[in-house]
């Protein structure tokens, strides 16, 4: 099978989930190269996501690595179908950057996220029209095409929330200051806080409001999400966004910091019923 140079985010987690348990057990590239009776080079490639992997292939490393319940083989199989897929988002490869794909792929992918968002509606929960205001950035005007892809990217983004297939379970902290921005104006404004009420409705949305009245805070005012894979997979990645790009985080001692400090923010917050209240009172003292 030919190498894939972008390979989807789920590729890489299987890889990355079957190097961990060949090193879990002790082996090395050589000793699944031999149970394959293949070249090392083709196990780094299946290790690194460059290359998928025949399911025949995967049974046989699930034996070499002792992986004998029957639902976590059927778990490592059905990750690995997965991963062959082609993804919605797979053609516009040439029009957006691989950081900005794979935020796209982990959201499609991951069955959890935390996060915090200090200053702005998070980009799942964003109505178009705040969208819109968010992407033009306060220039007039219609979006230029590279913004209204954008755009349209960001609303795909969200069907994540409602698929009728295990939706994306979200845990969101948002500053107060996120609430009462005045982003693309009043309407847009009332209209965007409204929508925040009625997905906090959602079983899979847990919404809290970190109020000014906290302080001084553990991390400071930077945004983050922790992304969870669904078994068995117990892989996480931490997302830090910029203006030019996405920063991800794989390292076990760099998701075991930002969920402290997720843990410090949910506890400093609001509760989800205090939240909602504050929400609903904003709501009615924009101007409709």
């Amino acid at each position: 099978m030919p190498d894939d140079p972008k390979p989807t985010v789920r590729r890489r987690v299987l890889g990355t989930n079957l190097r961990r348990l060949r090193e879990e057990h002790g082996l090395h590239l050589e000793h699944a190269a031999e149970h394959l009776s293949c070249n090392i080079s083709k196990i780094s490639r299946i290790e690194s996501g460059r290359s998928p992997i025949r399911p025949l292939d995967l049974k046989a490393l699930l034996e070499l690595y002792q992986v004998d319940e029957p639902s976590a083989r059927d778990g490592w199989l059905s990750l690995a179908r997965e991963s062959r897929k082609q993804r919605w988002w797979r053609v516009l490869e040439d029009r957006l950057p691989q950081d900005f794909l794979d935020l796209i792929g982990l959201e499609e992918d991951t069955s959890y996220c935390r996060g915090f968002q200090p200053g702005v509606i998070d980009g799942l929960f964003q109505t178009s029209a705040y969208a819109e205001a968010v992407i033009a950035g306060g220039s007039p005007g219609p979006l230029g095409s590279d913004a209204a892809t954008k755009l349209a990217v960001r609303l795909e983004r969200q069907k994540a929330l409602t698929r009728s297939e295990h939706p994306i379970g979200v845990w969101m902290v948002l500053g107060e200051a996120a609430l009462k921005q005045q982003i693309g104006g009043t309407a847009v404004m009332r209209a965007q806080l409204g929508h925040l009420i009625d997905l906090a409705r959602l079983p899979n949305v847990t919404l809290q409001v970190l109020p000014f009245a906290v302080g001084a805070y553990r991390g400071g005012p930077f945004p983050f999400k922790i992304y969870r894979f669904p078994e068995p997979s117990d892989m996480q990645v931490v997302l830090l966004e910029n203006h030019v790009s996405h920063t991800y985080l794989e390292d076990p001692a760099d998701i075991g910091f930002y969920a402290d400090i997720f843990n410090h923010l949910r506890a400093a917050s609001l509760g989800e019923l205090e939240s909602k209240a504050l929400i609903e009172g904003l709501v009615s003292e924009v101007p409709g």
